[in-house]
This record gives structure tokens, sequence and C-alpha cells, in this order.
């Protein structure tokens, strides 16, 4: 990213900081994660037709607050932001993080967590974006779990495993046939 800024290469700085905003959450280093997607706004403030990935930071960020327990988090903004999203790629990513935020928010959304989840669902299915797909499941199988319905929740993660194996995505594919296990 350094090396970027040096260059002068703003925007691909912006779109490298977007990136490790999304890498930093999954590694749950939410500060980390903020401090990039803020970088990124930054620099994509200046860019015309930018707004989707600007939008995209902004629910990175509440996602982020949200992981470090601060509640100060406007749900009704973070839909408006959905609605103006204009980029396919962002568009089939928001909802799952959307869904995301709403079930580790409190206790009080875990059905309107569900509807996104199958919005995300539906949507990275009618783009076939697979790998967003597998994490859509991997996601939907958590909500499950919260609920306490088991069968589901294998079902589920059963079929992010299949995805993320079609992916080749080993890693991901680790983690999760690790957490069928446990179930």
């Amino acid at each position: 990213a350094d090396f970027l800024q040096k260059s002068n290469q703003l925007t691909w700085e912006a779109f490298t900081n977007t990136y490790l905003s999304a890498i930093y959450l999954d590694m749950g280093e939410y500060e980390t994660s903020q401090k990039c997607s803020e970088r990124a706004i930054a620099f994509l403030q200046h860019n015309i037709g930018a707004s989707s990935y600007i939008i995209l930071n902004k629910i990175f960020i509440a996602m982020a607050k949200v992981m470090n327990n601060e509640k100060d988090i406007n749900l009704n903004e973070i839909f408006k932001w959905h609605e103006d999203i204009k980029n396919k790629w962002v568009e089939g990513v928001v909802p799952n993080i959307i869904g995301k935020i709403l079930l580790n928010i409190d206790d009080q959304h875990i059905l309107e967590a569900e509807g996104w989840i199958k919005k995300s669902i539906e949507t990275n299915q009618k783009y076939g974006m697979m790998w967003y797909l597998a994490r859509d499941y991997a996601l939907y199988a958590d909500l499950f779990k919260r609920k306490g319905d088991q069968p589901k929740a294998r079902e589920n993660l059963g079929k992010a495993i299949e995805i993320f194996k079609e992916c080749g995505s080993d890693g991901w594919l680790d983690k999760y046939e690790k957490e069928l296990a446990e179930l």
C-alpha cells in the first residue's frame, strides 16, 4: 500500500485498503480494519464513480465497530447506504456484512439478519459469485446455531463446505469442516 501511495496510484491504494480492511475483519483485527477503510474512503472521495466502494468501506467500519462491542451504529443509515449501491460486486458483498452486523449487534435483530442473509444468497447466486455464496451459507449456519437449530446449521455449513471445495478455497474449507465436526 505504501508503494502505491508513493507512486501516486491513489485508486489502487484505495482498493488495496478496501481489501485489506476485509481481510483484517476476517482475522478479527477490527481496529486495523477500520483504519484501512478510513484510508480507502479518503482516497476514494476524489474518484468519480467510486460511491459504491465508499459505501462498502463505511459498512466495513460499522462491522468493525459492532465486533468491538460499540453500539452507536445507525442501522437505518446502513440500510440507506445499501440502496445507493450501483456496483454489482459490492451489491453481492454488502448484504452478508449487514446480516453479520445485525447478528452481532444484539439478540433483537436475528430475524432481520436472516432476511439480509437470504438477500445475500440470492444476489450471489444471481451474479455467480460462488466464494461469497459459500460465505453466505456459513453465516446462515451461524444464524441457525444461535437459534439452536443444529440440523439447519449443519445443512447450511454443508452447502458452504461444498462450494468452498468447488472454489478450491482450502483454508476456508478446513475452517468450516472443523466447525461442522464440532456441531
